[in-house]
Formats: C-alpha cells, structure tokens, sequence
C-alpha cells in the first residue's frame, strides 16, 4: 500500500472515544476516527455501514474515515 491510501471497508462496531473498527475489504480489521475540521456534523456510523478509509502510511492497523459509501 502506498502513502495515505483509501480502501473500502465495513463498520463492525463502534468503540468508545468515537472510534470505530473496520473490515476492510481485503480482510483486515483496522481501528479508524472520523475525519475532523470541516466535517464537524458527521452521519453517525452504525455497524454493517460502508466507508472509505484513508490509511496512516506508518502504521496499517489505524485509519481516518473520510466518507460513508
């Protein structure tokens, strides 16, 4: 994977501190936030949602959810 790159994946649970754990498409399981500044009013997620996922090129394991599929 690149740096900073998006994936599509599925919101499994929501995790206290406005976290949320997401199966990826290619099967990983990665824990990803709402992205912040603009999007101040946010759609609550809800499990089984489809969202893009912008991945932190250091770590794999840890996302921001720029937008709901």
């Amino acid at each position: 994977m690149g740096t900073n790159q998006a994936v599509a994946g599925e919101v499994k649970e929501e995790l206290p501190s406005g976290i949320y754990r997401v199966a990826l498409d290619s099967g990983q399981s990665v824990l990803a936030h709402p992205a912040s500044g603009k999007v101040k009013n946010f759609v609550r997620l809800l499990p089984g949602d489809r969202v893009e996922v912008m991945l932190t090129p250091h770590d794999w394991t840890r996302g921001r959810i720029t937008k709901k599929v």
